[in-house]
């Protein structure tokens, strides 16, 4: 007969296994924080120019760098929001008592993994929703437009052509990280990272 590989406690009685591994409350907590980061810095972008629209507005070489300044600006967001989410949830998922450290790692990255998951299909909505209303407007215009309103629409073409290069490669940086982030949230978990040394004092309920 084969020997019971389930854990035993120190008093005797069997280790009880979850239902299930995957913590969706840390997951869903992450994915929040990620995207209300992003939305706050595409603001802060967008009011300093760094934008589709400004992109799009430019022309010549001008429009050029705003694209690419644009889309460096989105790489960053993106990769800050996914670590911020990352480290969230792996802080916050809970250690189950029947794991090895590597599975405990790879565990908390999974959960970063899913926060870069859960928050991407977020912007994708969000994304696909706008888009849908852009292509009803320029649907009703599209008769009344002249040469000048027909280069723009190309220029805007081009420039889409950089953001979606630029949304991609920061989709899979963004994953890579979070998954990182969120096994170093979950090492600071279990070895009691005190709060005082990420969060400055005067933000904090002791000294």
């Amino acid at each position: 007969m084969a020997k019971s590989t389930v854990p035993v406690l120190e008093s005797g009685a069997e280790f009880q296994f979850p239902k299930s591994y995957v913590d969706w409350a840390a997951i869903i907590a992450g994915a929040i924080l990620a995207s209300a980061i992003s939305v706050v810095l595409f603001q802060f972008g967008a009011a300093i120019g760094l934008s589709a629209a400004n992109a799009m507005t430019e022309t010549g070489l001008r429009s050029a760098l705003s694209a690419w300044a644009s889309g460096i600006w989105i790489v960053w967001v993106t990769l800050v929001s996914a670590m911020a989410g990352g480290y969230l949830a792996g802080r916050m998922r809970p250690r189950m008592g029947d794991a090895s450290e590597h599975e405990v790692e790879m565990r908390d990255g999974a959960h970063g993994l899913l926060v870069w998951a859960l928050s991407t299909l977020m912007a994708a909505a969000g994304f696909g929703l706008l888009a849908l209303v852009a292509s009803i407007g320029a649907t009703e215009v599209s008769g009344e437009l002249d040469s000048a309103a027909l280069q723009a629409l190309d220029v805007a073409r081009k420039s889409g052509i950089v953001f979606a290069f630029a949304t991609g490669t920061a989709s899979v940086l963004a994953a890579a990280l979070s998954w990182w982030l969120a096994t170093i949230g979950g090492n600071h978990r279990d070895n009691g990272v005190d709060v005082h040394t990420l969060v400055p004092a005067m933000f904090r309920r002791t000294a």
